[in-house]
């Protein structure tokens, strides 16, 4: 999991920070529901991957201990299932992301399709949750009938990592449910759907080619071997696809093309340094790109120095 602040900086600047702020004031003050409020939130759950996975690790642990201590009929059981599933469903989430993540970049998501690749990190993800979940059984409940066997456990783990990343593949890492859909940002900045600068959004629809399983709004584009690495608000993944096709698919969002193995967005860019004669461009999350030479006069020309 990210840092405080990594959660709350987002790529879209001061509009995303500023919004979020307010929801939250709203809440803590407890005003009356409002839709710009209600818009706020939306906004941070849109913008912020973490954010959508802590709401589904809470929700999730928060399922399982209901289900538990039904089960149970025991008040006195609450506080081991509450233990127990807290720290089995953290793990678990937090263990399937690597290992999702893993299992897209061995396999490829251009070779495979997402329903295979998502039963794939189910198998492998439910190895080691199969002797975690032993572990926490034994020491936490420490079940008085004895631990299933561990076929039986490898096999229930399955099931359960198969809504899981179902969960994470639809609802979390795509989450198309608002793509497309006018947002806060445009609503505060001036830019409504069909403005130019609304129009202007690099979002992942504009590529004629792109990863499986990939959405939100464009932040850079960067060249490995042969494969484009594209990085939105929502995640990255990499997809076969040239550079100058992509910045073609491109060309009428507000970003440019600033080496021969970068892309960027405007809105994604923080500062722009000058060291030695070379110019190089510090995103919002950290990462530094090169300018290159031949791509500064244009850059120049469009205003971004």
């Amino acid at each position: 999991m990210a840092a405080a602040e990594d959660l709350i900086q987002q790529p879209f600047g001061n509009v995303a920070i500023s919004s979020q702020a307010a929801f939250v004031i709203q809440f803590t003050k407890r005003e009356p529901y409002t839709r710009e409020g209600a818009h706020a939130g939306m906004h941070s759950l849109r913008s912020n991957i973490h954010l959508r996975y802590s709401v589904a690790i809470i929700i999730t642990a928060a399922l399982m201990i209901w289900i538990s201590v039904n089960e149970e009929g025991q008040r006195d059981a609450i506080p081991g299932q509450v233990t127990f599933w807290s720290v089995a469903v953290t793990a678990g989430w937090l263990q399937m992301i690597l290992i999702a993540r893993g299992v897209r970049a061995s396999f490829g998501t251009e070779r495979w399709p997402g329903w295979a690749l998502l039963v794939a990190t189910a198998i492998i993800g439910a190895v080691p949750l199969t002797f975690e979940v032993r572990w926490l059984l034994d020491t936490v409940i420490a079940p008085p009938q004895g631990l299933p066997s561990p076929w039986l456990t490898y096999a229930n783990v399955t099931v359960i990592n198969l809504v899981f990343c179902l969960v994470q593949y639809i609802l979390i890492e795509r989450w198309p449910l608002f793509e497309g859909a006018p947002t806060l940002i445009a609503e505060t900045s001036g830019a409504l759907p069909g403005t130019e600068r609304g129009d202007r959004r690099p979002t992942i629809g504009h590529l004629s080619r792109r990863p499986d399983g990939l959405s939100g709004i464009i932040q850079y584009l960067r060249m490995e071997d042969h494969y484009l690495r594209v990085v939105t608000d929502e995640g990255d993944g990499m997809t076969l696809h040239r550079m100058s096709d992509a910045a073609r698919d491109l060309a009428d969002t507000d970003g440019m093309q600033v080496h021969k193995s970068w892309w960027v967005s405007e809105a994604a860019v923080k500062e722009i340094r000058l060291e030695n004669r070379r110019r190089t461009i510090l995103t919002r999350n950290g990462m530094e790109v090169p300018v290159g030479r031949s791509f500064e006069p244009r850059l120049k020309d469009a205003g971004w120095f």
